[in-house]
């Protein structure tokens, strides 16, 4: 059924030159006759003859002795015969019908010996009495004038450097209004400022330009993302850089999502596990899940953090509410509204009044928050 509709129309056409007909595509603008094999045109349903000579498709060459009369025909007019080394070329239809002859070709001139010139002396740049003179001249190569490569050497790139001579002098007015040279460059006296950057697979620090897009760990080689992210939306995501990360009040990371980053701003949802090297803030309510580890915690006021496994950090700023362990190898601070729901252990305590804490209280001055390296790593776990 779907053949029948999608089969191509034909159209019914006659050889205008032998008057037989076949059959060709509707939408065909020329074609060659299946019996004579001339070629000829369509338009509009209808087969009509090119105009002019009619070539034939073969080139024939018929030597003397090839050449043999048909029976009822005239013997053809002779001819002048070609040169041994003559090429036949194409004849027309009439004249195959008599017989394919072979056109002379045309002689080429005799010349005399062959005079060249320079192209110094063709452009003008030097005298012909001047050349004759000064430059050998080499048989075989390009030619008989061409020019022997000594010659050609002369003054070359080549030469120049083997002969320890100046290539090019720079002229001050071709460079740069802004080019200073090199020995007259300042350096820089101060180094370049670096930054620390822990891999989060297995926690090794080392510093890296502040300059750097990316860099790879020197003991594990991990690759290691320096770029900075903004998440507006909520989703579901893991997102691995050593870049800060900014969670938008409209954005959040949840159902166990994973970050690792340096600085982190929460001011969206979040239910994730994190892993920061430098501050952690916290804006709005949340849970991280897993052991946080980061230079310095902040959670502001009118804020609920849940922290299931603890959380260690260098220093501590308390203005909201933080439920977990906390253990701070610097001083913890606690606000008028700070509240800790779980143990406090840090080397200094200071709690104004109305801040205060549910569990054990330790100081310790030999609290210490530094990660081990690891021997190894789980693709599924942040550090």
């Amino acid at each position: 059924m779907f053949g029948k509709l999608h089969r191509t129309k034909k159209v019914d056409l006659t050889c205008p030159y032998c008057g037989r007909a076949q059959q060709e595509p509707s939408r065909v603008i020329s074609s060659f006759c299946r019996n004579c094999g001339e070629h000829f045109r369509v338009r509009k349903g209808v087969a009509i003859a090119n105009p002019g000579l009619r070539v034939s498709g073969i080139a024939e060459v018929i030597s003397d002795q090839r050449k043999r009369t048909r029976p009822n025909q005239a013997a053809p007019k002779p001819v002048e015969k070609a040169a041994p080394d003559s090429e036949a070329w194409l004849v027309s239809a009439e004249e195959k019908e008599a017989g394919a002859q072979s056109l002379l070709r045309p002689r080429e001139e005799e010349s005399g010996e062959m005079v060249g010139i320079s192209a110094g002396a063709f452009f003008g740049f030097v005298d012909e009495s001047e050349e004759e003179g000064g430059v050998p001249q080499t048989p075989g190569g390009l030619g008989e004038m061409a020019t022997s490569r000594e010659a050609l050497k002369q003054g070359s790139m080549a030469a120049l450097i083997a002969g320890k001579e100046p290539v090019m002098a720079a002229g001050k007015d071709k460079m740069p209004p802004n080019y200073v040279a090199p020995d007259q460059r300042k350096k820089r006296d101060e180094p370049v400022s670096e930054i620390s950057v822990r891999c989060y697979r297995c926690y090794h620090t080392q510093p890296v330009s502040r300059y750097a897009k990316s860099t790879q760990c020197g003991r594990c080689n991990a690759y290691i993302s320096l770029a900075d992210f903004e998440i507006k939306t909520v989703k579901s995501h893991t997102l691995r850089t050593r870049g800060d990360v900014v969670i938008t009040r409209k954005g959040g990371l949840v159902n166990d999502s994973e970050i690792a980053c340096h600085h982190l701003t929460v001011n969206g949802a979040i239910d994730a596990r994190v892993d920061c090297t430098g501050d952690a803030v916290f804006r709005h309510s949340g849970v991280v899940r897993g052991s946080l580890y980061c230079d310095k915690l902040v959670i502001e006021k009118n804020c609920e953090i849940r922290f299931p496994d603890g959380v260690m950090a260098g220093r501590a700023e308390i203005h909201g509410h933080l439920i977990g362990d906390l253990t701070c190898s610097g001083k913890a601070r606690l606000g008028r509204t700070g509240i800790i729901e779980g143990d406090l252990v840090a080397i200094d305590v200071e709690v104004k009044d109305g801040g205060r804490v549910s569990g054990r209280t330790e100081i310790n001055v030999e609290t210490t928050t530094d990660l081990p390296l690891r021997k190894g790593f789980n693709p599924t776990i942040i550090g």
